[in-house]
């Protein structure tokens, strides 16, 4: 299996990550203003999955402020799943985390999107709650917590 590069996003990016967005979780995608804004501010944390055929995968990171951060975002596009792309993607996203500022990191799953359940427990996710209509009406998510983990060196 050949990989991608996982890298930092870059502004000209932006336009490949909305469009992966809108294809990955239609009707509740972010906006392209949203990505620019959250690219502005945690852009450390925005990577990418790409290769010589371009952009396949992001994921975004972000702090709180409150000792805490959220995986607000990670998307692979559907020709490249079951390829661990979404593993390399959080993974790295996680590492950058906790070298920087070690703490607990939360993420809300759809109840029936069985592959992100399963990505987040294999990365040492844990599930705190079902949350009833979280994005509104209809919208429940399951809400989950990983802990601080060190890299050993």
């Amino acid at each position: 299996m050949q990989h991608g590069q996982v890298r930092p996003a870059v502004e000209r990016d932006l336009a490949a990550i909305a469009a992966l967005d809108a294809r990955t979780f239609p009707g509740l995608s972010y906006p392209p203003f949203i990505l620019r804004q959250l690219y502005d501010v945690h852009g450390r944390h925005m990577l990418v999955a790409a290769d010589a055929g371009g952009l396949y995968g992001y994921v975004l990171l972000a702090g709180d402020g409150n000792g805490r951060s959220w995986l607000l975002a990670l998307a692979v596009d559907h020709p490249h799943w079951q390829q661990g792309h979404g593993r390399r993607l959080l993974d790295t996203v996680l590492n950058l985390a906790d070298d920087r500022q070690p703490c607990p990191t939360w993420v809300s799953v759809a109840p029936d999107n069985h592959p992100a359940l399963r990505l987040y427990q294999a990365a040492g996710f844990r599930l705190t709650e079902l949350y009833r209509d979280y994005f509104g009406p209809g919208q429940d998510r399951l809400v989950m917590v990983r802990e601080v983990h060190r890299r050993i060196q």
